[in-house]
């Protein structure tokens, strides 16, 4: 790419290198932005009796909101406009001093030294751009009780009580924009790995020694980035709910169709309340799931049957662990389908009327359907083969006691085997997947809030990483993998 761009307003190579990419991103942050509001707005439309008036006033919040100073969309211009406007001045600037010490010989910058400046400008807007976005909305000074409640304007008119101007006063919370640095770190560590084994590969290639195993090393580790961030996702939605958005809690429970009481034994299990051997006054919980299905009452009694019979883990299915596996395969399967194969069809209408579009629309959504299937039988099936098939073989009951099992190493056992599942998805999918869920598993290890004296780190890490993605989808757009890296491709270039 040139880099070399006149600063001219009225220029059409100034217009489509520098004021298009500024608009393109406005454009695609506002509707980012609004697409889920509006999505809300009419939900909410046909639940509540509204006048006329009151839905077009809800109606324009919705729309207006995003035109903020500080908002998402005015973040993504400036961050695009800042990486973008920066660069060419800075050129101009030099090519100009250049021309002047050498008689205007040799005017073009070498390659690192426009790497230097488009990474140093990339900084600076993203430095400048986040700090935009995070001004004047902090977290607002309230008991959050979870993650999920946050509150991003930091007025609050409640009146305070007496007693509470004698308690110390609570830190300044914020992190409102972590899942957006996640991101943004997430895909910039994929971008320097990649770039690392592209330099190693080239080097062993060059010497003779490139092998078969090092040719499938990239798929096989997106597909243990995926497992590992995975295993991560589901340990928080058995034991830390509150880590996960809603919708992504609700999902995986219509997936798992597990029931809740069971659920609920596994966690008591670990925090030492539910207890084998003991009468902790827990019974009632197990012992109205087997009057539902008709099982023997002492099967619910942690007294009296040690551990819970994994027929009580199948809900229904029968004693066979591997039964149990394929009919949650057949099942999922059936559902998955249900969603993903309308979805491939409808992406394709346009080649509607060819037979082959419509056959790889089934093929693939079919495919997917097969991994979650997959990923849910092997989840189940990892928690019986460790509890009740292997692990009581492996390990003496008194080394690793069922207690210890169904306190959380059957749940651990069941969340390190799902993941590998993503082996049935193709290699461009897996790499979708594994940069979609490793944000995610980021986010429950990582406090949602903090102190605001901590905000720096979180600054520094953004900007690094917005100026390595931006740089390399100047330079080397290849390297930004997935339809992330096309989608801003196609924006920044």
């Amino acid at each position: 790419m040139d880099p070399v761009v006149r600063l001219n307003l009225h220029d059409r190579h100034f217009r489509a290198r520098v004021v298009q990419p500024i608009l393109r991103a406005y454009a695609l942050g506002y509707l980012s932005a609004v697409t889920p509001k509006c999505l809300s707005y009419l939900r909410r439309l046909g639940s509540r009796n509204w006048d006329s008036n009151q839905k077009l006033r809800e109606l324009a919040q919705v729309l207006a909101g995003p035109l903020r100073i500080n908002s998402f969309p005015t973040f993504c211009a400036a961050l695009v406009g800042g990486s973008t406007f920066l660069p060419a001045l800075l050129y101009r600037v030099l090519i100009s001093i250049r021309g002047k010490s050498r008689n205007n010989n040799d005017l073009q910058l070498s390659l690192p030294l426009r790497r230097v400046i488009q990474f140093v400008t990339a900084f600076i807007s993203a430095w400048l751009s986040f700090q935009l976005l995070n001004k004047t909305r902090g977290v607002s000074q309230k008991d959050v009780k979870n993650d999920k409640e946050l509150v991003v304007d930091q007025e609050d008119s409640r009146e305070v009580p007496v007693d509470a101007l004698e308690r110390p006063p609570r830190p300044e919370l914020v992190g409102r924009t972590m899942d957006l640095t996640l991101f943004t770190v997430t895909r910039a560590v994929d971008v320097v790995a990649c770039l690392a084994w592209g330099l190693w590969r080239r080097r062993r290639a060059s010497q003779n020694r490139w092998t078969l195993v090092e040719s499938l090393a990239p798929g096989l580790a997106d597909a243990g980035v995926f497992a590992m961030s995975a295993a991560v996702v589901m340990w928080a939605w058995f034991y830390l709910p509150e880590k996960l958005p809603r919708s992504y809690e609700k999902w995986i429970g219509e997936v798992a169709k597990v029931d809740s009481r069971l659920i609920e034994a596994l966690r008591r299990a670990r925090r030492a309340v539910f207890v084998y051997g003991k009468d902790t006054g827990q019974a009632p919980l197990m012992e109205s799931m087997c009057k539902d299905y008709n099982w023997p009452i002492e099967w619910g009694d942690p007294v009296k049957t040690i551990p819970i019979p994994c027929e009580m883990v199948h809900m229904g299915c029968g004693p066979n662990c591997e039964i149990h596996a394929v009919s949650r395969f057949a099942r999922t399967f059936k559902f998955a389908c249900a969603t993903y194969i309308p979805l491939q069809i409808v992406l394709r209408l346009r080649g509607f009327k060819n037979p082959a579009v419509i056959t790889r629309a089934i093929s693939e959504g079919a495919q997917s359907s097969a991994f979650l299937a997959s990923f849910v039988s092997l989840f189940y099936y990892g928690v019986c083969l460790s509890r009740t098939r292997l692990g009581p073989k492996i390990f003496d009951k008194n080394t690793v006691t069922p207690q210890m099992w169904d306190s959380g190493l059957c749940v651990g056992a069941g969340c390190l085997l799902c993941g590998w599942s993503v082996l049935v998805e193709k290699a461009r999918k897996r790499q979708e997947l594994a940069l979609f869920v490793a944000p995610r598993a980021a986010a429950t290890v990582l406090p949602r809030l903090y102190d605001k004296k901590y905000y720096y780190r979180e600054h520094i890490a953004f900007a690094t990483s917005a100026a390595i993605l931006i740089t390399c989808l100047r330079e080397k757009p290849r390297l930004v993998r997935g339809v992330f890296g096309r989608l801003a491709n196609s924006l920044l270039n």
